[in-house]
């Protein structure tokens, strides 16, 4: 690579420099003649944040002018307060669509511009337009400026290859931020406008002007000719570099400077800038290094945030060792994450030489975040293929986990109060930041109640405050005989941003939360709808304390249970329904009898989808058995339940005595596939409805000779699922099972092995041993010799020894020992 010294104005070309970039860098020797000082700049980047330091020292200006709304001028006193310290972000709620973030590091240009002009008597002023009203809607959290256009660039690419670098951003590193701490900040703007401006030109001026680039740049340059027309001294204007050129166009053109392009529609400027559109206004907000970086967060973020940091950080000259304190840090940080293969001191001291010499190769004045990563892909275990705790420990090294702290008396988003007094009043402990658990036992205390639906909306939106550790879930109806709930919580900065990015979807958490769910039923509607999410959908809202919107879900899930064909769907909104009713106390419901409404609805939908179930394909059979089981189990819990009866006019008892008569009435028709017929007789045979020896009689003539063992295996299988310790209680059912098996020959034995496996597997350890011994006791062995080693052998060593043994009985065959080997003395 040629040195980054060696390109004052970039590689343009034997041609030179495109026409309008000739006459744009001509047009900013003009206006600052006019004393308008442009500092073109990348966002976030150190090198172009050391630059608008020293210009701003040498220029002196009356203001400093930044890209960015003018509504956060009214957070200038609170940017500018001493105490505050980056990442920072400030937050916009436009009228509609996204909410957007402007974050601030101390390497961002715009701080340094913030902070230096201030601290210079300067006037510091945002310039840009509110976004749109219809921006980024749809997206999110979105980023008020991206970096989409370089690295979409076609003349970076290419010059990227010329200058042998990967991506655009390894090219910016190369051409910018290597250039060391005493470059000229008039020359590295110019480079900076040349690489913007190159990026720019890629693109039709009908694309910018979609996307808002046209008409920000001429809100901007409006507030630049109103500062220019009223103050006496001079100005600094620090924008991204991609607007520089059409704003320095826009001004030539108003102040009639020499060489300004004729006047056009491009280059207008407005008479009056935009009035605020925003609606929430604007607050500042912590935020952190990872947050910025460009693999995890902030769309206009840039990469290894943590890396620049520790650049800004550094002292003057101590460059030199900061390339090394990095690569020892990764092997730190990987091996307090417990990488197998650690790094040592030799590969860290290898992997610095590495980087010196990559530098070096490549003419960079110093070790550059390119030199360091490749020296750490090179020389670490591993290299490309390096353990994952060795990647991240690189990501978080070079992403850095910085976080910033606001300034005292910094007023929080609605949002974030509202969801702080809420905490502190249920007596939560949010100092410190450190995780903590508690423990609420719902049915004593109605304080209880209250802190677990609070800390079940935190969960339910996701914003890292709240996760449940154990305790019942009565939404889904399991673990219901434990008396407490234990969650663990913790107040971080992350929770903060998570509740930031909740405005788009509520002013409060109730709102966020109710749009959470309406999106969910939205996608039940757009698709076909399913009872048993749309149960879900009421779980989590009774879970959370969203009372007013179960009427609205009540009648749609009433609607869909009569629509929903499938079993398993109709049959978990039962189960939900019924976890619900019998919490109705716990959770504080104020109608459970609709519930129980539900459920009625819910059972002869059931009753006719059981009796629907008789002839379902092979491959949809086991489903079909979960499902018979899954009913099995409602009816246990309806006859369970102490409520004398639904609002339908029918009792728990007679609505599970429905569901069993339908299940012994699929059984008695003789229809039902083969594994659901299994599973049918494993039920009767447990309640004592089906005759004596009927099971083992049906598996004997599945069995017999002349049957499709396939089928009697598919029975076999669906009764096992149902019942695994029937084989066990049955001596005759064990006495079939145990014949058929020994009379099939080897062939067949191997083909049915996997599903033999699958159906044994069914059996708890005890229920094995148990098995074992019965099986000893027909062979004549004992049951630990059968039990001993079985763990350990797969499906693979059975079917290699079944092989093996028929190739020695054939080979001793062969020599007139078969008579020997199958336990007959030799012959």
């Amino acid at each position: 690579m040629a040195s980054p010294a060696s390109h004052p104005r970039l590689s343009l070309g034997a041609e030179g420099p495109p026409p309008r970039l000739a006459r744009g860098l001509a047009l900013l020797d003009g206006l600052e003649a006019r004393g308008i000082w442009f500092a073109p700049i990348r966002h976030h980047s150190p090198a172009c944040a050391l630059a608008v330091r020293h210009l701003i020292k040498a220029v002196s200006p009356q203001a400093v002018l930044i890209e960015g709304p003018a509504e956060y001028d009214s957070l200038l006193d609170l940017l500018c307060h001493p105490e505050a310290e980056p990442p920072l972000a400030v937050l916009g709620l436009p009228k509609k669509g996204s909410a957007v973030f402007y974050p601030l590091a101390d390497f961002s240009p715009e701080w340094v511009a913030l902070r230096d002009g201030a601290a210079g008597g300067a006037h510091v002023a945002f310039i840009d337009a509110s976004p749109e009203e219809d921006s980024e809607s749809g997206e999110g959290v979105a980023a008020l400026r991206g970096e989409r256009y370089y690295a979409e660039s076609r003349s970076l690419a290419q010059l990227a290859r010329h200058e042998h670098c990967r991506d655009h951003d390894e090219l910016w590193d190369h051409l910018f931020e290597l250039r060391g701490a005493d470059a000229d900040a008039r020359r590295l703007f110019r480079d900076v406008f040349a690489w913007s401006t190159l990026a720019r030109l890629d693109y039709e001026p009908e694309v910018l002007e979609a996307e808002g680039s046209v008409q920000r740049e001429s809100v901007m340059a409006a507030h630049i000719l109103r500062w220019r027309t009223q103050a006496l001294g001079s100005l600094v204007v620090v924008t991204g570099g991609f607007h520089t050129l059409a704003l320095a166009e826009a001004l030539a053109v108003a102040l009639d400077v020499t060489g300004a392009p004729p006047p056009a529609e491009e280059n207008a400027i407005e008479e009056q800038p935009r009035r605020n559109t925003m609606l929430g206004g604007a607050w500042l907000v912590r935020y952190s290094l990872g947050q910025l970086a460009a693999q995890t967060g902030y769309g206009a973020g840039i990469a290894a945030p943590g890396y620049r940091q520790r650049v800004w950080d550094a002292p003057t000259g101590a460059a030199g060792r900061l390339g090394a304190q990095c690569l020892a840090d990764v092997a730190r940080t990987a091996g307090a994450a417990g990488t197998a293969e650690a790094v040592g001191a030799a590969q860290v001291i290898e992997a610095a030489l590495q980087a010196e010499r990559l530098a070096a190769l490549r003419g960079h004045a110093v070790t550059g975040r390119s030199d360091l990563l490749d020296a750490c892909t090179s020389c670490f275990s591993g290299g490309a293929d390096a353990p994952a705790a060795l990647r991240s420990a690189v990501a978080k090294v070079f992403n850095g986990d910085k976080e910033g702290r606001l300034p005292p008396g910094c007023p929080a988003p609605p949002i974030v109060q509202e969801t702080r007094k809420t905490a502190l009043d249920l007596r939560f402990n949010l100092s410190s930041g450190e995780s903590r658990t508690t423990a609420l036992d719902l049915r004593r205390s109605p304080n209880a109640r209250r802190r677990s639906r609070f800390l079940w909306l935190m969960a339910f939106l996701d914003v890292g405050f709240a996760q449940r550790l154990s305790g019942p879930d009565y939404a889904a109806g399991e673990a219901l005989s434990r008396a407490q709930e234990k969650w663990s919580y913790a107040w971080t900065p992350m929770v903060e941003a998570a509740l930031v990015a909740l405005v788009t979807d509520g002013a409060t958490l109730a709102d966020a939360a109710r749009k959470r769910l309406r999106s969910r039923l939205a996608d039940e509607e757009d698709e076909r709808p399913r009872s048993d999410r749309v149960a879900e959908v009421v779980a989590q809202a009774a879970l959370i304390g969203l009372a007013d919107e179960f009427p609205a879900l009540e009648q749609m899930l009433y609607e869909v249970i009569g629509q929903d064909s499938d079993l398993g769907s109709v049959l978990g909104a039962a189960r939900r329904l019924l976890g619900l009713t019998r919490a109705a106390e716990v959770l504080d419901l104020a109608r459970p009898q609709q519930l129980e409404a539900l459920v009625a609805r819910a059972v002869p939908q059931l009753v006719y989808l059981v009796g629907q179930s008789a002839d379902v394909p092979e491959d949809a059979e086991e489903r079909a058995v979960e499902a018979m089981i899954g009913v099995r189990e409602l009816i246990g819990l309806l006859d369970g339940l102490s409520e004398p009866g639904f609002p339908s006019g029918v009792g728990a008892a007679e609505l599970a005595a429905q569901l069993s008569e339908s299940l012994d009435r699929l059984r008695r028709s003789g229809s039902a596939a083969p594994g659901v017929a299994g599973a049918l007789m494993a039920f009767a045979e447990i309640d004592g409805t089906a005759p004596d020896g009927e099971v083992a009689a049906r598996l004997r003539g599945l069995f017999a000779p002349g049957a499709d063992p396939a089928l009697a295996m598919r029975f076999f299988q669906g009764l096992m699922r149902a019942a695994p310790d029937l084989i066990l209680h049955t001596p005759e059912l064990f006495e079939v099972v145990d014949q058929a098996l020994g009379d099939m020959d080897e062939p067949a034995f191997l083909a049915f092995l996997p599903e033999l496996r699958l159906a044994f597997a069914r059996l708890r350890p005890r229920e094995t041993a148990r098995l074992a011994e019965q099986v000893a006791k027909l062979s004549g062995l004992g049951a630990q010799d059968i039990a001993t080693g079985a763990g350990d052998v797969s499906e693979a060593d059975l079917r290699l020894g079944v092989a093996v043994e028929a190739a020695l009985l054939e080979s001793l065959e062969a020599d007139g020992l078969g008579a020997w080997a199958r336990g007959g003395g030799a012959q």
